[in-house]
């Protein structure tokens, strides 16, 4: 089994991330425990993959709402 997601490479909800946030969620979803990340998921099943889903399967909008309003 490979240790890191083949999908890593076209994954584009990374490019919204600052650098610090990319190793993160690379280390906790793409390098290893990948099967658990959503958009992985889903690229496996062959459906769209929304660009803003997050590995943990909420969306950008909604982590940033929240982060704001705190």
């Amino acid at each position: 089994m490979a240790s890191e997601c083949q999908e890593l490479e076209k994954c584009a909800v990374f490019r919204h991330f600052r650098p610090y946030a990319q190793l993160a969620y690379m280390e906790m979803y793409c390098q290893g425990r990948y099967q658990h990340c959503q958009r992985y998921q889903l690229y496996q099943q062959n459906q769209p993959v929304p660009e803003d889903l997050l590995p943990h399967g909420g969306r950008l909008q909604d982590e940033v709402t929240l982060t704001s309003t705190r």
